[in-house]
């Protein structure tokens, strides 16, 4: 991949992007062999509990132990097979998981767990107070923890009886109850703790068992029969399928191989005149060139705010995304808690001219070069394209570097190789944990730990502040020092989509995007054909 196939930005914008959704499938060839068989729909009955679910996604998981887990995407693989003390529903708000409730300190100083009664792991052994705090102390000072700068809040865990604990705090820390809906308050089995397969064979708590990984290809689950909530498996046996080609998931879906998967925004109208459910909603997931800021001349201010000036975002999101997604430049969707409505979507609007003159005022009067790892993904050629081109016409090249997902996580975030890459965030169930995460020091996600007094300041204030009437404002202001520093290069908002066979039911769209999880999820008996 290189600038010798550059011009496809240019060439979508001048030749597709006024012909409208319906052309740009045809022109794209995406809607040839929907067709075929019978007008009638088939009906459905009740639910099969002893069904199989078969899932597709884009991207694998690199371990099964969660506390390790480099990726946000490993979520939904693990989510099967670990509950967390927190769980998170569809809309963000976090609700009772492992944890029935929890309370905190006066002034936040602690924060204080009940946990349910007569929970079992997948071998045996009780999920009670000790096991949780073995878990949380497992989760902090593992080696390799991926998770351990979320719970730096944490003093001292002490348990109270066999169903309480209370978490002291170094300070106040708004974030932890979402922070423990994510993989941080994922418990594992402790027998399995130590365990060297513990990476490929998970040990959990959840509504389903693990019994088979293969690396590349698939995991399998089948139902936990004594898990505490009987409706959360609907099913007997789940399969997750990794298939990187977003052409043969769609397929594999059409043709019954497999009951669902996550979809690119230009397969739409072909899933759904296949007869498919189709279901899309934008979230807190974005696609971005995630700097390293302290690799080539990211450093600069003004470097970073002419790249953002160069970026023709709505083009993209028109040309790449059929108008789906929201284009923006910042890394929260309208109408949502920490989205700051003074910079808006629109602060650095395309400008050519703007992105030379700062580029000039950074003694970078020729632009610079710069590394761009790019996901072996298809759906990832064309944006790496337009944003190339963009980037070109402000005299900033690119040079691609295509890696696998798991690669992107061990290499630019793990070992920090690499100037930049074009990437989507995962989201997180809390704000505070993606500001924390890219835009302050200390964490796995932003390599180079490079950030401003002022936005670390305004961080912490945002995860200090427990009065939920407060804190909205708090973030806001995190995030408009983000935009304004432009720490962020964020491209857009793609919505998280699936496609269903119609035999499925109880499926939702979440806001934390393409990482759903399975939990009431059913396939129905077929039971005839309609009409």
């Amino acid at each position: 991949m290189s600038n010798s196939v550059s011009g496809f930005g240019r060439w979508i914008e001048r030749t597709i992007r006024p012909l409208g959704a319906w052309a740009l499938a045809l022109s794209l060839g995406l809607l040839g062999g929907c067709g075929g068989g019978s007008d009638a729909a088939p009906t459905f009955g009740a639910a099969d509990p002893n069904a199989t679910l078969r899932f597709a996604f884009a991207t694998g998981v690199t371990r099964f132990d969660p506390h390790r887990a480099t990726s946000s995407y490993d979520n939904t693989w693990l989510f099967p097979v670990y509950d967390r003390l927190v769980h998170m529903d569809v809309d963000g708000q976090p609700v009772p998981g492992l944890a029935l409730n929890w309370r905190y300190g006066s002034e936040g100083e602690w924060l204080e767990f009940e946990l349910r009664p007569d929970v079992r792991f997948h071998d045996g052994s009780e999920l009670d107070a000790a096991a949780v705090r073995a878990n949380l102390v497992r989760a902090r000072t593992v080696r390799g923890s991926a998770v351990g700068a979320e719970l730096a809040s944490v003093r001292d865990i002490e348990i109270i009886d066999a169903l309480r604990l209370r978490l002291h705090l170094h300070w106040p820390d708004a974030a932890l109850p979402l922070i423990l809906s994510d993989r941080a308050g994922m418990m594992i089995a402790p027998a399995a703790f130590d365990d060297p397969t513990l990476d490929r064979h998970g040990v959990g708590a959840g509504p389903w068992r693990h019994v088979e990984f293969r690396m590349g290809n698939r995991a399998t689950y089948e139902r936990f029969e004594d898990h505490w909530d009987p409706d959360a498996a609907g099913v007997r046996r789940l399969e997750l399928r990794l298939i990187p080609d977003e052409t043969t998931r769609l397929n594999a879906v059409r043709s019954g191989q497999i009951d669902g998967t996550n979809l690119a925004s230009l397969q739409i109208e072909q899933a759904r005149l296949a007869g498919l459910t189709v279901m899309h909603r934008v979230g807190v997931e974005f696609l971005h060139i995630q700097l390293n800021r302290s690799a080539s001349h990211f450093g600069d201010r003004r470097v970073r705010q002419a790249m953002n000036h160069a970026l023709r975002r709505q083009a993209i999101v028109d040309a790449l995304g059929l108008g789906y997604g929201q284009a923006t430049v910042q890394p929260f969707p309208e109408d949502y808690v920490a989205f700051d409505p003074v910079t808006g979507r629109q602060h650095y609007g395309p400008d050519v001219e703007r992105a030379k003159a700062l580029l000039a005022e950074a003694g970078l009067e020729n632009g610079f070069d710069f590394e761009l790892i790019v996901p072996n993904i298809s759906a990832y050629l064309p944006l790496y394209e337009a944003v190339s081109d963009q980037l070109a016409a402000v005299g900033i090249r690119t040079r691609a570097r295509v890696l696998e997902g798991a690669q992107i996580s061990e290499r630019f975030y793990g070992a920090g190789e690499s100037d930049a890459a074009l990437v989507q965030w995962g989201g997180r169930p809390d704000p505070s944990q993606t500001i924390d995460l890219l835009f302050t020091p200390g964490a796995l996600p932003n390599p180079g730990g490079h950030s401003t007094p002022e936005v670390e300041r305004l961080a912490r204030v945002a995860r200090r502040e427990i009065d939920p009437e407060l804190r909205p404002a708090a973030l806001v202001a995190a995030t408009r020092a983000i935009t304004e520093e432009a720490l962020a290069l964020v491209i857009s908002l793609p919505p998280a989509t699936f496609a269903l066979q119609p035999a499925v039911a109880g499926f939702n769209t979440w806001i934390s995007g393409n990482k759903p999880e399975f939990r009431g999820v059913v396939v129905r008996h077929r039971i005839g054909e309609g009409g």
